[in-house]
């Protein structure tokens, strides 16, 4: 085997195994381009909340029931997970959200989608923990203030609880099932809570709440609830970002069959040269003949005596140096 026809298989061992790396890499960019595409990533529904907490703040900053909904997915369900929380028609979302590291609530992403008894906010979580806070229009004007709510759970719960924030300047407050006492908040307004225990998917939690209140003039004016929802995007679980990382990869690569082709281009050309050459040598009937360098002559040993008296010559001697006799 020559170094021509060893070369030659070389480089397609090369090109074989460059073409099958970048193949390999391109598929790998392309399934974490579906992982991380919008609803292409697998993801699980929640069987079941280990709780499920909803506080209920009547005119806390607008002439409306502030509903916030805070719940928790059990760690086995595992993330990313598809949640879907059923709330009224005709409500005003607020925030979607889940508590950061520091207690800051982080948005995340949501859509709705309509259905027969109202509508469903759906979010794709990647963390246990969620809040979704809305506004519902449903309070009676003063100075007799009443509503009704159905604070039902969307997935079957372990424990459920019920909290009220009472607004500023109300008295005479009644609410359908009896809630306990639970203290004041930071501005003195009473605080009641209601223990529920395990529910059911979808299992009806009415709450009915009345109250005397002579203003609609909220507990807190010009106040904007969801001031301390960052918008930040969630965290993607998986850690690593790994379309950067292929696509360093698929570079590095194609440099490489660059380099690698621009040689054996190289290569190709300079012996095909040599090869045309000798081909069409032949063709005219040229044979490359070596140049054989002359023999050396040597003088033979006769020379290098006086045939006359014997007397050995000098190097450089015509004449015999004793008798003059010329050299031979």
């Amino acid at each position: 085997m020559n170094t021509s026809t060893s070369s030659v298989k070389s480089f397609r061992f090369l090109f074989r195994w460059l073409a099958g790396t970048m193949v390999a890499a391109g598929l790998l960019a392309l399934g974490a381009v579906l992982l991380n595409a919008p609803g292409v990533a697998a993801q699980s529904t929640p069987a079941n909340l280990d709780s499920w907490t909803v506080e209920v703040w009547p005119e806390y900053d607008r002439a409306a029931v502030l509903v916030l909904l805070n719940g928790t997915v059990p760690e086995t369900t595992g993330v990313p997970v598809e949640v879907r929380i059923p709330v009224p028609a005709g409500i005003d979302i607020n925030a979607v959200a889940f508590p950061g590291e520091d207690g800051r609530l982080i948005s995340i992403p949501w859509t709705t989608e309509p259905t027969a008894d109202g509508q469903d906010i759906v979010f794709t979580l990647e963390q246990p923990d969620f809040v979704v806070e809305y506004y519902a229009d449903v309070i009676s004007p003063p100075p007799s203030r009443s509503f009704d709510l159905n604070l039902a759970a969307p997935y079957p719960v372990q424990q459920a609880t019920v909290t009220l924030r009472a607004p500023a300047r109300a008295s005479d407050l009644q609410t359908t099932p009896a809630m306990q006492s639970a203290g004041t908040d930071a501005l003195g307004n009473p605080l009641y809570t209601m223990q529920i225990g395990p529910l059911a998917a979808g299992e009806a939690v009415p709450l009915s709440v009345s109250y005397t209140k002579a203003d609609a003039n909220p507990t807190i004016a010009n106040a904007v609830v969801g001031d301390d929802v960052a918008n930040v995007p969630a965290v993607s679980s998986s850690g690593v970002d790994w379309l950067p990382l292929l696509a360093g990869l698929m570079l590095a690569l194609a440099v490489v069959a660059g380099v690698a082709y621009w040689l054996w281009r190289r290569g190709q050309a300079s012996g095909g040269s040599r090869q045309a050459r000798r081909r069409a040598a032949r063709e005219k009937g040229d044979t490359p003949v070596r140049p054989v360098a002359p023999a050396k002559t040597q003088k033979p040993a006769q020379n290098l005596f006086c045939p006359q008296c014997g007397t050995k010559y000098e190097a450089a001697d015509q004449f015999c140096r004793s008798c003059g006799t010329a050299r031979r």
